[in-house]
């Protein structure tokens, strides 16, 4: 999406995240956050401007999110097998964007503020374990060198409730 989207326009797959919560109300936790995404693309016949350098040629486009993330999560009921959730996440963005084009290469990390706001459900088949289901839009501002970045993230994965 957004500034993103004008470096690599392309959905992926490749990603990881880990989080931890604790519940410090029956409804309310808070924890902490971090991952890894990978976008990329090939790009043929591009002309890629660094400094006063200009080349053109195949590029091969990376771009890695590290985020992490403190966050806190509003769960409006625990009763029944499926649990509703909105959370909303406040930290840092570590974006790495490289381009390879033949022997050239030009890898720069930004470390930028950032912010997540995230929906989904928690469907709990058996007490203490459970599936997780989301969206979240990962929001990162403007650096000193990179515009801000965003995305859309679908996520699931296993819960672990106690």
């Amino acid at each position: 999406m957004g500034n993103t989207a004008d470096f690599i326009d392309q959905a992926s797959g490749r990603g990881i995240v880990i989080d931890y919560q604790r519940f410090i109300t029956r409804n309310f936790a808070v924890g902490g956050e971090v991952g890894h995404t990978t976008l990329y693309k090939r790009e043929e016949n591009k002309v890629y401007t660094e400094g006063t350098a200009s080349l053109s040629g195949v590029q091969y486009r990376y771009q890695y999110a590290y985020p992490i993330l403190a966050i806190a999560s509003y769960f409006p009921t625990m009763e029944g097998k499926i649990k509703p959730y909105g959370n909303f996440g406040l930290g840092t963005i570590a974006q790495q964007r490289k381009v390879d084009m033949g022997v050239f290469s030009a890898d720069h990390t930004h470390w930028q503020f950032a912010i997540k706001p995230e929906l989904g459900i928690i469907v709990e088949p058996a007490p203490n374990i459970g599936f997780k289901f989301g969206a979240k839009y990962n929001q990162s501002f403007a650096s000193k060198d990179l515009d801000g970045q965003s995305s859309l993230v679908f996520n699931f994965g296993i819960v672990f409730i106690n």
